[in-house]
């Protein structure tokens, strides 16, 4: 009978060499060999790794009676066999994330008293045993202190963090790391393999980059792309993926070392009416971006693309962040390319022109203007003899926007704008971000009492730093790394 199941059921792995993480096989067949077998283990890692398949390949290399060698099973024995097709009484699977209450627990201590019927080991396997409520796991930490000899548990997780140390500290931990290439391409061939498939050259790096490290999720990809029963060709593998074509990201970077506004953002437009995957589209970008900048720094000797080798370390570390702060806010943004568009347009500087009606309107009432600019003089200077109650009012909310405040100074008022000088870069990406801008905008409204919007404009750095009212205490300074940097020093 033609076995029609999924390529990731059909092609699980069946002996200790077939499983593809490289770490964990060798971990598995060392235990195997040492002939000391743990009565607990702890598989931990992402989904689709692979860790329900090798505690069941652990389950016949412990039981088989057929094996040639110390640790890999025969797949031949009547035990391996019920194993492989699930249906060994004493190979007992247990989904935490249903079964998750004391009185399950419970009950399976009861259950594990019980001899085997027809292996050496009863073998239990609990998956998202993370799921588990405090007292299921109280129960079965009593289990585990005093278990049976004939009895081994494999614990899987994709949330390791979340048992207690208690549990962890009586089990052998095996980490299940995200796949890399080439042990995803393994994963594959053994299916292109069984299933005589044709495929192109370039297919299986594809899948491989777009699964995130994932055997399950490029499994099923190979599935998807196999139903037409031909040659499974590149350019239908990127249709599937949604990509677009390898030098489209280049060209976005060829427009943006050219400071070219429109070309820019009909590249983006184009690249959306194919339907592309705007956030592998993004990686891509990013990944070129990465490789100028580790070339840059003498970190790689590969080649940078030449569409990067415009930019320099800083414009290099500018974009990079834009670019990730879109990757980040494509998943939740209501137009798909805004984000991107949104990086074109701040990365060129591009400024709000004037809106012609609001200028005519404006010339054709001088004594309301006139009115209106000496207003705006007035608020200004009072900003200005006011601003270090600025300072005063960020510091408790924001200790890095002051810092950022304090290398700055305002430079006029527009209406409701206050324009703001920075003398940095760094320093005007910081404080344009929405985070910082709200803190800016809510003190400088209450101090000039009145609503009021932040722009930012690059200056000209000055030789005398602005004057300090107070000495910063070291716990303000490690405040501040720590806003900034993520870390705080020793």
């Amino acid at each position: 009978m033609k076995d029609n199941r999924v390529y990731h059921l059909k092609y699980r792995p069946q002996k200790i060499s077939e499983l593809d993480l490289t770490d964990v096989r060798e971990t598995l067949t060392k235990v195997l060999k040492s002939k000391k077998i743990p009565h607990a283990l702890l598989f931990s890692g992402p989904r689709g790794i692979g860790k329900t398949s090798a505690a069941r390949v652990m389950a016949k290399a412990i039981n088989c009676v057929g094996k040639k060698k110390d640790y890999e099973p025969c797949n031949r024995c009547q035990i391996c066999q019920s194993i492989t097709e699930g249906r060994a009484l004493d190979l007992i699977e247990i989904d935490a994330a249903s079964n998750r209450g004391i009185d399950d627990v419970r009950e399976l201590r009861d259950k594990i008293k019980l001899a085997p019927s027809e292996c050496h080991y009863k073998v239990y396997i609990i998956d998202e045993v993370h799921m588990l409520t405090r007292e299921a796991f109280n129960a079965l930490l009593k289990t585990l202190e005093e278990p049976p000899e004939h009895a081994v548990f494999i614990l899987c997780t994709t949330a390791p963090e979340k048992l207690p140390d208690t549990i962890i500290s009586r089990c052998l931990r095996l980490n299940f790391k995200k796949a890399v290439e080439d042990e995803v391409f393994r994963s594959l061939k053994r299916v292109i393999k069984g299933e005589e498939l044709k495929v192109e050259k370039g297919v299986l790096e594809e899948i491989a980059k777009s699964t995130d490290g994932s055997f399950r999720d490029a499994q099923k990809i190979l599935d998807q792309l196999a139903m037409e029963k031909k040659k499974i060709s590149l350019a239908k593998t990127k249709e599937l993926l949604g990509k677009v074509e390898a030098t489209a990201p280049g060209k976005l970077l060829q427009f943006l070392v050219e400071k070219n506004l429109k070309n820019s953002l009909l590249e983006i437009d184009r690249v959306v009416s194919l339907g592309a995957d705007l956030t592998q589209y993004c990686q891509e970008v990013l990944d070129k971006l990465r490789l100028g900048l580790l070339t840059q720094a003498g970190l790689t000797e590969i080649s940078p693309p030449e569409e990067v080798k415009g930019f320099s370390i800083s414009e290099l570390t500018g974009l990079i962040r834009l670019f990730s702060q879109a990757a980040n806010d494509l998943k939740t943004n209501p137009i798909p390319q805004l984000p991107l568009e949104l990086v074109v347009v701040e990365w060129l500087n591009i400024e709000p022109k004037e809106i012609p009606g609001e200028t005519k309107k404006i010339e054709q009432n001088p004594v309301n203007n006139q009115k209106s600019s000496r207003q705006d003089s007035e608020l200004f200077k009072e900003i200005e003899n006011h601003w270090q109650e600025v300072l005063d009012g960020v510091r408790p909310l924001n200790h890095s926007v002051e810092a950022l405040l304090k290398a700055s100074r305002p430079a006029s008022l527009q209406g409701s704008i206050l324009v703001l000088e920075v003398f940095y870069k760094f320093h005007k990406e910081r404080l344009e971000t929405d985070k910082c801008r709200s803190v800016v905008e809510e003190v400088v409204s209450e101090v000039a009492n009145k609503p009021l919007k932040l722009r930012c404009i690059l200056g000209q750095k000055e030789e005398t730093p602005i004057p300090v009212k107070e000495e910063e205490s070291e716990s303000d300074v490690f405040q501040v790394a720590e806003e900034i940097f993520g870390t705080r020093p020793n």
